[in-house]
């Protein structure tokens, strides 16, 4: 490369420990490695999560003019326009979610869209939408939410027109590829959620048995019905859980547990060290958020040895899972179904079986066979 180009990746908030903060700290890496110059925006970040994700050697800035401890404030200030954005001109934009293509609409340069769902906010309805609210840190999917019940045809005729003024729209899985096709009326380009290096088998291990879930720990992954289908277990195992969770949430999952006689144990955020060891050392990984747009954690099991049940919905995680060599389908959404698969990957011994085969799954996810076409595609609108 000449002259070194740069791409910046905005994201609105970095206060959480997902799948979605993975990717954007794997596409920075990508990104830099090849020559650009790359800086992560944001209108807000919690430090605690920067030192728990391997964010390190990026760099990361907030774009609000004002900044507060509270998020909630940070993001409403930065959208009525109290940012600094005027002041960054990269050569592209890579932009993680519809309000960050709202906040980059005006800016002169080359837009790409990673896109891991609809905007939920616009699209999901009723009950579904409600849900949905309830499943993050302080009020900003309410406030989202709220907009949307008021200027919901507005916002939508918005984010169609931001989406088709992107210059490359990636999706993350054949599953998100079809739903949002459908809605935006074009042809996105499916690049799977990197998984970071790091995964792999640990020689550390835990000596204890148990089925082991993680990810952010809300009621749209349906945790409940999780420990309902253990509850229907043959094989009598505690759930160990790790990812953050807020109290009321916990609570209502500790007492369906003890109404289940199901052995819970929250591990809370666990650093990318500690996940790895949980992860090679669980008998199961149980994955029952139904309706996934793709899910990283099932791969990041896969990566370690560990085999996985999911649902066999035709949802994301089964673009991962090969039906008896990796983990299991469960029929959608029979609780006493997932139990007998979880039964049917301990009694088959599945994981010493196929360990091989299993590792070997993860790898068409991995970042060095994901990052070949990602960065391709990137290059090309760059030239």
């Amino acid at each position: 490369m000449d002259e070194q180009k740069s791409i910046y990746l905005i994201y609105e908030f970095l206060s959480e420990q997902g799948g979605l903060e993975r990717e954007i700290i794997n596409h920075a890496n990508f990104l830099k490695k090849e020559g650009y110059k790359v800086k992560i925006l944001t209108c807000h970040f919690d430090k605690k999560i920067l030192k728990l994700l391997p964010f390190d050697g990026l760099k990361i800035e907030s774009i609000s003019k004002i900044n507060t401890r509270m998020e909630t404030l940070n993001l409403v200030l930065c959208f009525l326009g109290l940012n600094k954005l005027e002041k960054y001109n990269p050569n592209a934009f890579l932009s993680y979610s519809a309000p960050c293509n709202f906040l980059i609409r005006n800016k002169k340069t080359k837009r790409v869209n990673y896109i891991n769902h609809f905007p939920h906010f616009l699209y999901l309805r009723g009950k579904e939408k409600i849900e949905w609210a309830k499943g993050t840190q302080g009020v900003k999917r309410w406030i989202s939410v709220f907009l949307s019940f008021i200027l919901g045809k507005l916002l939508r005729k918005v984010d169609l027109k931001l989406v088709k003024k992107n210059n490359l729209n990636f999706v993350n899985s054949k599953f998100t590829k079809k739903t949002l096709d459908k809605i935006y009326k074009l042809n996105s380009i499916v690049s799977y959620p990197p998984l970071d290096p790091r995964f792999r088998l640990s020689k550390k291990k835990i000596n204890e048995k148990f089925i082991f879930s993680s990810s952010r720990i809300i009621p749209d992954k349906k945790y409940e019905w999780l420990i309902k289908s253990i509850s229907y277990m043959k094989n009598k195992l505690p759930l160990y859980l790790a990812g953050s969770v807020n109290d009321n949430y916990k609570r209502k999952l500790i007492n369906t547990a003890k109404d289940n006689k199901v052995k819970i144990k929250f591990l809370g955020k666990l650093t990318t060290e500690e996940i790895i060891k949980y992860y090679t050392s669980a008998l199961a990984f149980a994955f029952a958020t139904p309706k996934e747009d793709f899910g990283l954690v099932p791969v990041e099991s896969l990566s370690c040895g560990t085999p996985v049940v999911i649902w066999g919905d035709g949802a994301g995680p089964t673009e991962q899972i090969i039906d008896g060599i990796n983990g299991y389908y469960a029929k959608p959404y029979d609780l006493k179904d997932f139990a007998n698969k979880l039964d049917l990957l301990i009694d088959n011994n599945l994981k010493s079986k196929n360990k091989k085969k299993i590792v070997d799954s993860s790898k068409k996810f991995s970042a060095n066979y994901v990052k070949k076409d990602f960065v391709k595609k990137i290059n090309e609108i760059l030239k």
